[in-house]
């Protein structure tokens, strides 16, 4: 009688657990094929397929769900710099988008370019004169130097010539000012000839 009611017992627990737990769920069967091809199951995949896809069967054998195989290293960098590249795209692309409307709103006329573009060239010269005509005074200056040194001794030769490698730096610092402005001013020609070449194709669409 006691081994009976075990029994009764025993079926009534484990309908219990099949009723909250289905069958189904909690014996899932993991299976996949490592990179030598050989297949691999077990409730949990095991190191061997780390990098594989893994696939998980139910109790009937059909397949329950997928898991992709993780990226390697290449894939990742190829995707990272794919993304990169259409990134920098997309930027170029809306950066030309806004110049369009830049040159839209600004200008109302061609000549409306021209006179931005004289305006800034004749900025840019207005400097090119001070700088030439400093070049001029300190050349100046050098030569005077150099002549009343000519017949300095000792300490008085030494200043001449501190004085005179002084003035020299600075004219070589100017003249290089002066190429970085000519520089300027043929930027500011071929930009503005740029946007006034874009702001004819905006007008004229044809």
């Amino acid at each position: 009688m006691k081994n009976i009611m075990k029994r009764i017992i025993f079926i009534a627990s484990a309908t219990l657990i099949l009723g909250v737990f289905p069958f189904s769920a909690v014996h899932a069967i993991k299976k996949c094929q490592d990179s030598d091809g050989n297949w691999h199951y077990g409730d949990i995949a095991v190191a061997q397929c780390n990098k594989s896809k893994v696939t998980t069967l139910n109790n009937r054998g059909f397949i329950a769900s997928e898991k992709d195989a993780p990226k390697t290293p290449e894939e990742l960098e190829k995707e990272a710099a794919e993304t990169a590249k259409a990134e920098a795209e997309a930027e170029r692309i809306q950066a030309e988008e806004d110049e369009r409307s830049r040159i839209l709103s600004v200008y109302e006329t061609e000549a409306d370019i021209d006179r931005q573009r004289d305006n800034q060239i004749d900025s840019v010269n207005s400097n090119i004169a001070v700088h030439k005509a400093y070049v001029k005074s300190v050349t100046a200056k050098i030569e005077r130097l150099t002549k009343k040194g000519a017949n300095f001794t000792g300490g008085r030769k030494k200043l001449n010539l501190e004085q005179i490698a002084e003035a020299q730096a600075r004219v070589k610092e100017s003249n290089a000012e002066l190429i970085k402005l000519e520089e300027q001013k043929t930027s500011i020609v071929q930009r503005f000839a740029e946007e006034k070449k874009v702001y004819r194709e905006l007008k004229n669409p044809s």
